[in-house]
C-alpha cells in the first residue's frame, strides 16, 4: 500500500510558512516584488485590451494592444538571444583556441 500524505489546508499553510521562513531577506523582497509586478501586469493588460489596427508587411489585422505588446517583447527577446548567442559562441571559440595554444606552449 502506498503511503500518501493527506494535505489539509492547515498542512499547506504550515509548509508555506516553513518555506517563507527559509528564504533570505533578499529572496523575500524578490518574491514580494514579483507578486506586485505580476498584479500590475494583469491590471495593465485588462486596462489595455482595446483592439488596434496592426500592419504587418502585406497583412492588416486587428489585435488587442496587450497581445501586441507581449508579441513585440517576445520578438525582441528572440532577436537579442540570437545575436548574443552568436557573440558568446565566438568568445567560446576564442577561449577554446587560447586553451589549445596554452597547452601547446606547455607541452
Amino acid at each position: 500500500m502506498i503511503n500518501e500524505k493527506i494535505f489539509t489546508f492547515e498542512n499547506k499553510i504550515e509548509i508555506m510558512t516553513e518555506y517563507w521562513n527559509s528564504l533570505s531577506i533578499l529572496n523575500k523582497a524578490k518574491f514580494v516584488l514579483s507578486i506586485i509586478l505580476g498584479i500590475l501586469g494583469v491590471v495593465f493588460a485588462t486596462l489595455n485590451w482595446n483592439e488596434q489596427d496592426v500592419h504587418l508587411l502585406f497583412v492588416q489585422t486587428k489585435m488587442p494592444l496587450t497581445l501586441l505588446i507581449i508579441f513585440s517583447m517576445v520578438v525582441g527577446y528572440a532577436f537579442s538571444f540570437i545575436f548574443s548567442y552568436k557573440k558568446f559562441r565566438a568568445k567560446d571559440r576564442e577561449i577554446d583556441e587560447l586553451k589549445k595554444e596554452l597547452e601547446d606552449l606547455k607541452g
